[in-house]
């Protein structure tokens, strides 16, 4: 399903994309050439307690849409490094991106 993985990497490269598809879901996914038929409710669904959705449950979830009336889009969060928290021991194995081994000269002498 290319149109989805394009439709969760526009959503997590741009905010503005991410607010259409909190304002219209349906129409966002319209943009994307996924058409629901206007029973079908559409629900999206971000952050789920750090459980990637698997691609063949979003596939299901769509292909059944019509039958159910209800479509779910999963669309993951994507959580900034910034914000990523690292164990101590994570963060004295990182030295400016190399092995701590070879923290000993610059990275110039390393490649």
């Amino acid at each position: 399903m290319a149109a989805y993985s394009r439709l969760v990497a526009d959503v997590w490269a741009d905010p503005a994309k991410e607010q259409a598809l909190d304002r219209d879901p349906r129409g966002f996914l319209a943009g994307y050439g996924l058409h629901l038929p206007e029973e079908v409710q559409v629900r999206v669904v971000r952050d789920v307690a750090d459980a990637d959705p698997d691609l063949e449950v979003q596939v299901k979830s769509w292909e059944l849409a019509e039958s159910s009336g209800a479509f779910v889009l999963f669309v993951p969060s994507l959580l900034p490094v910034a914000e990523a928290e690292l164990a101590e021991d994570e963060l004295d194995s990182v030295v400016a991106g190399l092995d701590s081994s070879c923290a000993c000269c610059c990275p110039c002498c390393c490649t």
